[in-house]
């Protein structure tokens, strides 16, 4: 495993089954992330995170993560290149 030098967010949704498999994909590479769930914070919570995400992905889709760049939805191969595991 590459050293991780990279922060990583992972915005998601509890009830997302693709932001289920990008946080299982995180965890088995032995990745150190934040998670947050959107929909588990309180509204002004929910709200001041909407806009964050939407200031990364526009769209504001779920999941949405981001390693120093954006991934929007869950692309094992791309997240496996911004992390310098290929």
């Amino acid at each position: 495993m590459a050293e991780q030098n990279k922060k990583v967010r992972l915005y998601g949704l509890s009830t997302c089954p693709n932001c289920k498999r990008a946080k299982k994909f995180l965890e088995e590479q032995g990745i150190n992330f934040e998670h947050i769930e959107v929909d588990l914070l309180d509204s002004g919570e929910q709200w001041l995170m909407s806009k964050e995400v939407k200031k990364y992905n526009p769209a504001a889709t779920y999941p949405t993560i981001v390693i120093e760049e954006v991934i929007t939805g869950f692309d094992e191969e791309a997240i496996k290149k911004a992390l310098g595991l290929q």
